[in-house]
């Protein structure tokens, strides 16, 4: 789903690349409609406000069918079947609309579909094609368009940067089909779903929204965003892969996923399949940028900033693809040089990269405040928290009763943090810094949480 950081963004966009113009990024009636739906559903990945104009207009027109089937509907399958993210876009792009009406489109099979729409595909389509009609959906498409039409041309900046070909190059075969670029702006993250129609015709789709706007508040891009266009590219050939020999994967995919999983889940990758599909993904995302022109320095930066997510075997992953990129008679496919990252993985232990991993993550070495201290005066104004490391942010989660309090680095390394409070008498606090909330700034989390707990004395 998001690529990290600002710097290795920055990064990227010093990469030489290459202009492909015949990629034009288009906005679609049918991301917008099920992005709608998962809005009105309060599915937090579908409710982005960056483009607050758009936002607004959109609440205005759709508030009052906040309680409608499909919106019932789209809030049952998410409980049930954890039906959001990509299997929206999934859907999305398995529909056809067409003289007011919404349908499956018959030139697709409906085992493309995201396994989590299970037995409720056909229901849901229904629901939509109601809402889409009771709604007048095409009406406010169309009111739209102007603001459609200036997003899918200010990302153009963008879809000029990439290099196509690589693709094909890259995974050893060139789809039946085309390249979608989607620009959307009512959902959050990105998403790289494709199909394949029953004559074997593969399209293939990078669904991206906004994250700025500029002072008149309408969307805009940048050439960094590149990296995520690559990203969501690689989804639709990495994916099948990681289907295709997971159950060779799967016990070791199982133990590695267990290590890191509070990581993976903050990410929303709920699965070891679904990290088998990511770690694929960012490792031939960054073959694709040292192969354009990036130097070695940032490819270890960009090693680094995925195993800092958690993607643990990224580095052994890595070099197996240079492997691969070194011995294309012999594998003249990703498909084939498989098996060959399927034994690296497995030989994997679990335990060592997890020691590795933690070794770099940073630690609170010291608290002005003891932990579990008594009595504590209400006259004290700062508790300093010292970290190991400099780091890129600090939190504090909402468990237990919190001071009122203000916080600050106390030095430009960013190790000491002063947390200026105002106590109550009496009480008990807790400060719970947790691990996925404090991260350095090559990204790591904390390597434990702490708990600072403390009371009060009259």
């Amino acid at each position: 789903m998001r690529l990290k950081t600002t710097l290795l963004l920055l990064m990227i966009t010093g990469i030489s690349s290459f202009a492909q113009n015949n990629l034009s990024p288009k906005y679609d009636e049918r991301v917008e409609l099920l992005s709608v739906v998962f809005r009105l559903a309060k599915s937090q990945e579908y409710i982005n406000n960056t483009v607050k104009l758009h936002a607004d207009v959109t609440d205005k027109y759709f508030g009052k069918y906040s309680n409608h089937e499909v919106v019932k509907l789209a809030q049952k399958l998410k409980k049930k079947r954890g039906i959001g993210y990509d299997a929206v876009m999934s859907m999305a792009i398995h529909l056809e609309i067409k003289n007011n009406s919404v349908y499956f489109n018959p030139q697709l099979n409906k085992d493309g579909l995201d396994d989590r729409w299970g037995n409720y595909a056909d229901e849901f389509v229904l629901a939509v094609q109601n809402f889409y009609q009771e709604s007048k959906f095409n009406t406010f498409f169309k009111a739209n368009q102007k603001m459609y039409d200036l997003a899918s041309e200010r990302f153009q900046i963008v879809s000029n940067e990439i290099h196509i070909e690589w693709f094909e190059k890259f995974f050893g075969y060139k789809p039946k089909g085309q390249y979608h670029i989607v620009v959307g702006l009512l959902h959050r993250g990105n998403y790289g779903p494709k199909y394949v129609t029953k004559s074997g015709e593969e399209n293939i789709y990078s669904i991206l929204s906004a994250y700025k706007v500029d002072s008149t508040g309408y969307p805009v891009f940048k050439k960094h965003q590149k990296s995520t266009l690559v990203h969501e590219f690689c989804h639709s050939f990495c994916n099948p892969l990681g289907e295709k020999y997971y159950s060779d994967m799967e016990s070791k995919a199982t133990d590695l996923f267990a290590s890191v999983s509070t990581l993976m889940r903050r990410q929303a990758y709920g699965s070891a399949k679904t990290m088998i599909y990511e770690i694929l993904v960012r490792a031939s995302t960054i073959r694709y940028f040292e192969d354009n022109g990036a130097s070695k320095n940032v490819v270890e930066k960009l090693l680094n900033a995925e195993k800092a997510k958690g993607f643990l075997w990224i580095d052994e992953l890595y070099k197996a693809l240079e492997r691969y990129s070194s011995n294309r008679s012999k594998y003249p496919t990703l498909n084939d040089f498989m098996p060959e990252i399927v034994k690296v993985q497995n030989n994997l232990i679990a335990d060592d990269l997890l020691s590795e991993f933690r070794s770099n993550c940073p630690k609170i070495i010291r608290t002005s405040l003891k932990q579990g201290t008594n009595n504590v005066s209400t006259s004290l104004k700062e508790i300093i928290v010292e970290y190991d490391k400099p780091m890129a942010s600090y939190g504090i989660s909402d468990k237990g009763k919190q001071p009122k309090m203000d916080l600050e680095w106390q030095n430009k390394e960013r190790t000491i943090l002063c947390i200026h409070v105002e106590l109550e008498p009496n009480t008990k606090y807790l400060l719970d810094f947790r691990s996925v909330f404090n991260e350095d700034k090559q990204g790591f989390p904390l390597q434990e949480s702490f708990e600072l707990d403390f009371t009060t004395g009259e």
